[in-house]
């Protein structure tokens, strides 16, 4: 029941935008009743955080299998931001994340509470990067340095994902792809010989509703 409602909040988020997305469409969407809402969700709010989180654990899950799948060490990080991109950001799901980063724009409560969401969501995907990759010259580049360059990503696709509709040039945004993927493969590489995902973080524990 909880996983329909989450479905259906992100396909009414990504089709209807913020403001069409009411609790009544999303109920008729997922096929539930009123009832079943209320009891998973006492408010719109929490429904689109948690459906907002969801994706994000989609998006690490997802993001992790391939990075596993592929046996070249030297291919992961150009792969991860090819597949950042194609599956994740550039899909009409996301635009359920880009509609309610807008709308806490003006929405003070939600900015609030998604704030508190991507601060858990960074404390899961931080050792995340220290277990798939490493300074190339620890010198040179910190950890801080790392987490640092895939803050920065997460930004440039956000923002790519939010204006791609009015480049519509895709070998213009794919030079843009690689071209962060060299810069960063000049500070950071691989590491070899890791084949399991990192241990499961105590982070990802979902908050009370």
């Amino acid at each position: 029941m909880r996983t329909r409602l989450l479905e259906a909040t992100l396909q009414s988020l990504a089709e209807d935008g913020y403001a069409g997305s009411t609790l009544s469409s999303i109920v008729r969407r997922a096929g539930v009743s009123r009832g079943a809402q209320v009891h998973h969700y006492p408010n719109k709010q929490a429904l689109m955080l948690d459906a907002a989180e969801d994706l994000l654990r989609r998006t690490y899950r997802q993001l992790g299998e391939m990075l596993l799948s592929i046996g070249d060490e030297d291919d992961r990080l150009s792969r991860l931001v090819e597949a950042a991109w194609d599956q994740v950001f550039s899909t009409p799901l996301f635009n359920a994340y880009t509609e309610l980063l807008i709308a806490s724009l003006r929405d003070h409560d939600l900015a609030d509470a998604l704030r508190e969401r991507l601060k858990r969501v960074q404390q899961v995907y931080a050792p995340a990067v220290e277990h798939y990759f490493e300074p190339i010259d620890p010198a040179r580049t910190s950890k801080a340095d790392l987490h640092a360059m895939f803050v920065q990503l997460s930004f440039f696709l956000v923002g790519l994902a939010t204006q791609a509709h009015l480049m519509n040039d895709r070998a213009w945004i794919r030079s843009h792809l690689d071209l962060w993927a060299r810069q960063a493969a000049q500070m950071m590489r691989a590491r070899k010989g890791v084949r399991l995902p990192p241990p499961r973080s105590e982070a990802w524990r979902r908050p009370a509703v």
